[in-house]
């Protein structure tokens, strides 16, 4: 095993092409042809194959491909531990980030992108939607992630990684409470059928709460609000306890029950910047782990050409080809 070659072989799983890979590498498709067949000769197998004109990973070239991972990311992180021995970090990021889901995906999150980037350091800084904008604005930091309600932001650079859909949700001992065994299985509902219930909701500072604010308009009716907060947390437990309804984000949770409106209201998160700021490596590297730590249970992935780019460049096989198209 060439460990110098390594990438090669990630290269191909990735773009599922040899073409493709051979412009990512520079490196002529003879020779990239050429490394894979003499590779597959010395194993006595195949590790990929042809179909529509991409290439598809056997399950010998999945174990390869994990086995390229784990050596080249050993060796990264050996060579990043010396090279940081007796220094600091060269430069810091400034990015913002909801205190809540925001902060647990940078989390988990930050030590991949300090084994790639040791020399940056993150430099998180909290707040809501609209808080977050202004730090853009102002350049307080470089990059955002938060949710928007809308894919074309004014005054704004977006990339998007999420859309979600909001959910109707009830404490589960509630007298209308229906438990569903999946997101696709939850009744459906118009919104004015709930116009005598007491509603928690967002306040507005943040997105969420103009993505709903219109559902009530559009339904005729003002709900009684009692409770009312930014905080996620909050009024995900005040719906828990059972101090009213109100609007989240789907969840597999024995405590809820929820309805699926038939109009349903999105939101979209993704990464904003000002439009003329052009994304650093690190910062392309920190959109692409956030892509890879959202979970969604009742929300789509998104797939711009923006993200699909971000996707290729740091995926190392991570997205098999099909997860692309």
């Amino acid at each position: 095993m060439n460990l110098d070659h390594l990438p090669y072989f990630i290269a191909i799983a990735s773009y599922g092409s040899l073409s493709a890979a051979s412009r990512h590498l520079d490196v002529s498709q003879q020779a990239l042809s050429s490394y894979l067949s003499d590779l597959e000769k010395n194993f006595g197998m195949p590790f990929f194959y042809r179909n529509r004109q991409r290439l598809y990973l056997t399950e010998a070239g999945k174990r390869y491909l994990k086995g390229a991972q784990d050596i080249l990311n050993v060796m990264g992180r050996t060579r990043n531990a010396i090279q940081m021995l007796g220094r600091g970090p060269d430069q810091e990021l400034h990015i913002g980030i909801s205190a809540h889901t925001g902060a647990m995906i940078l989390a988990e999150s930050a030590l991949e992108f300090s084994q790639r980037y040791p020399g940056v350091q993150l430099v998180p800084h909290e707040g809501y939607s609209f808080d977050l904008r202004r730090m853009v604005h102002s350049g307080t930091v470089s990059i955002a992630m938060t949710s928007l309600t809308s894919l074309d932001p004014p005054e704004l650079q977006f990339i998007p990684i999420l859309r979600d859909e909001f959910v109707l949700a009830l404490p589960a001992y509630h007298t209308r409470a229906q438990k569903a065994a999946s997101f696709e299985e939850l009744p459906v509902a118009d919104l004015p059928e709930f116009q005598d219930e007491v509603f928690v909701r967002s306040t507005p500072n943040t997105s969420t709460y103009h993505v709903l604010e219109p559902l009530f308009e559009q339904s005729g009716f003002r709900p009684t609000i009692a409770f009312s907060s930014p905080n996620i947390n909050m009024l995900t437990m005040l719906i828990r306890t059972g101090c009213g309804i109100g609007f989240l984000r789907y969840r597999n949770d024995p405590d809820f029950a929820y309805y699926r409106l038939k109009n349903p209201p999105y939101s979209y998160n993704g990464v904003i910047a000002k439009p003329t700021h052009v994304l650093s490596e690190p910062e392309r590297y920190l959109v692409y782990l956030f892509n890879k730590h959202q979970v969604t249970l009742g929300g789509v992935r998104m797939r711009t050409d923006a993200l699909l780019d971000i996707i290729r460049e740091f995926s190392a096989g991570d997205y098999l080809p099909e997860d692309l198209q």
